[in-house]
């Protein structure tokens, strides 16, 4: 894929702190790409660098090819979608929508203007809507108005600030569908800065996690949930139970490990670069709702622990483990589907087993998690 948006060794400083550590990123034409991260990590920066709001200290910025490192944001063909919409509370909805028809950089004739700001507002649903004001809409309508405004330039790239950050969790979650179904039709880059790991999973092609100014890991939203790289990928995307461990060899081409209570897990090493070597420190991670009860498989390890709490979240049931020696609280998740005919499920105080398949349990130098 033909990439559109390069960032080639990106650095980026605020007085003595380090925003940007050589941030190297190529972004396909038609992808739609997520910068996911905790406050902090450097994304809404990147995003910044990209649509020109900031400038880069060190490294270059391309754009189709072309180099707009010190290209101020009217000359460069990007539009941002910004997390609280940046409405004009004085101007109709067609007014904010055509505004960026109107400044000089920009400017088209009036009636180019009408014909794309209706086209614009009847892609994002607002047809009949143009003559409202900002504070006659919803927090969505305001929401695909910010949209409208943005695509009417007909941007190669379209930059989205947590634009559904405002947005309560039922029309969040609608809204997703709405801006996947918008990408699909429309086809040009998007790039998204969000902390909500489900919402970067549910839109996105790729996925760069972001740490500390630095991409942890890049790829599919497949590929970090079931390979992360790392402990902290593994814990930032979806839920991940992390327990320490010391590194017992190989056999049969699993690595296996010793938990503090003694028992024996075998699992996937992530990186067989890392050189454990039998008695080191590690750290493996399991998926909560990769650990099964009942008899175990063949081949599967089988973890036996305490029964703290048990949560309900609807369509499944979420349950807190004690494992001896080891602090961290453990989470299994079992559908609802899979529990008993009489409707019960383990209750705090019981002994319980759980077993695990060799694939579903990765393994990691304990270092890794620093």
């Amino acid at each position: 894929m033909q990439p559109i948006v390069t960032l080639e060794n990106v650095v980026k400083a605020y007085g003595n702190f380090t925003a940007l550590h050589n941030i190297n990123l190529e972004i396909g034409t038609g992808e739609f790409v997520t910068l996911l991260g905790p406050s902090g990590c450097g994304k809404t920066t990147t995003l910044r660098l990209i649509g020109g709001f900031e400038t880069a200290d060190q490294g270059r910025i391309t754009l189709a090819g072309s180099d707009v490192t010190q290209e101020p944001p009217y000359r460069r063909d990007i539009n941002t979608v910004f997390q609280d919409y940046a409405l004009f509370p004085h101007m109709t909805v067609a007014e904010n929508v055509a505004y960026g028809l109107t400044v000089r950089a920009n400017r088209k004739p009036k009636e180019e203007r009408v014909r794309r700001t209706a086209d614009a507002l009847a892609l994002v649903g607002l047809a009949d809507k143009a003559d409202r004001m900002p504070q006659q809409l919803s927090g969505g309508q305001r929401q695909r108005v910010a949209m409208a405004r943005a695509l009417v330039r007909q941007p190669k790239v379209l930059l989205l600030d947590e634009p559904l950050s405002a947005l309560d969790v039922k029309l969040r979650e609608a809204m997703q569908v709405e801006l996947k179904h918008l990408h699909q039709k429309l086809g040009i880059t998007f790039l998204m800065v969000t902390h909500d790991q489900e919402e970067a999973l549910v839109l996105s092609d790729r996925i760069a996690v972001m740490q500390g100014g630095r991409i942890a890991q890049i790829g599919s939203p497949s590929e970090l949930y079931d390979r992360p790289a790392t402990p902290y990928v593994a814990d930032f995307i979806g839920a991940a139970n992390l327990l320490a461990c010391t590194f017992a060899g190989r056999d049969n081409g699993h690595t296996k490990v010793r938990l503090p209570d003694g028992s024996v897990i075998s699992g996937i090493e992530v990186q067989p670069q890392a050189g454990l070597k039998e008695g080191d420190r590690a750290l493996i991670a399991i998926r909560p709702e990769r650990m099964q009860a009942g008899p175990a498989p063949e081949g599967s390890s089988t973890l036996a622990a305490t029964v703290v709490n048990q949560l309900f979240h609807g369509g499944r049931f979420q349950i807190e483990l004690k494992l001896n020696g080891v602090e961290a609280p453990i989470f299994v998740d079992i559908p609802r589907s899979t529990v008993t005919a009489d409707g019960s499920v383990p209750q705090p105080g019981n002994r319980i087993a759980f077993h695990v398949a060799p694939l579903d349990v990765l393994v990691y130098r304990a270092e890794d998690a620093a």
